[in-house]
């Protein structure tokens, strides 16, 4: 998390605590050229969980990845995609992911565990680097 913080304000990207409506718990938006992050208090269930939420939005904000869910122009998937990858690629290596299992972790939730991130997170990192086919 403190990876995700340091690039956050390295970029200056506002990360926020805000309640809102939705399941998610999470957001991003670029407004004059200035991004912000909102996450939810009320809906993190775990430092793991604040940690996928956070290197998800900053994946937004990096890769520039914003979509309007009222505009077909710009695929939703597309920008989500970029998101999940920035947010792989900036929170575990492959190399990271590949000593863990030559250590004997090879669960999926013992890796997440290792990690500090959810389950959900660990499969999208496994996926990405070609080690687990959903």
């Amino acid at each position: 998390m403190e990876r995700m913080l340091k690039i956050a304000k390295e970029n200056d990207i506002l990360i926020v605590d805000m309640h809102m409506n939705g399941k998610e718990g999470a957001m991003s938006q670029s407004i004059d050229g200035m991004c912000i992050v909102a996450i939810d208090p009320r809906k993190i269930v775990s430092a793991a969980d604040r940690k996928e939420k956070t290197a998800h939005e900053l994946g937004h904000c990096m890769t520039g990845s914003f979509y309007d869910e009222n505009c077909p122009v710009v695929p939703r998937g597309r920008c989500e995609r970029r998101a999940v990858v920035w947010s792989v690629r900036n929170t575990v290596s492959k190399r990271a992911i590949m000593n863990a299992l030559h250590s004997g972790l090879t669960e999926v939730w013992q890796l997440a565990e290792h990690f500090d991130v959810t389950e959900h997170f660990m499969i999208d990192a496994l996926v990405y680097y070609g080690l687990y086919s959903a």
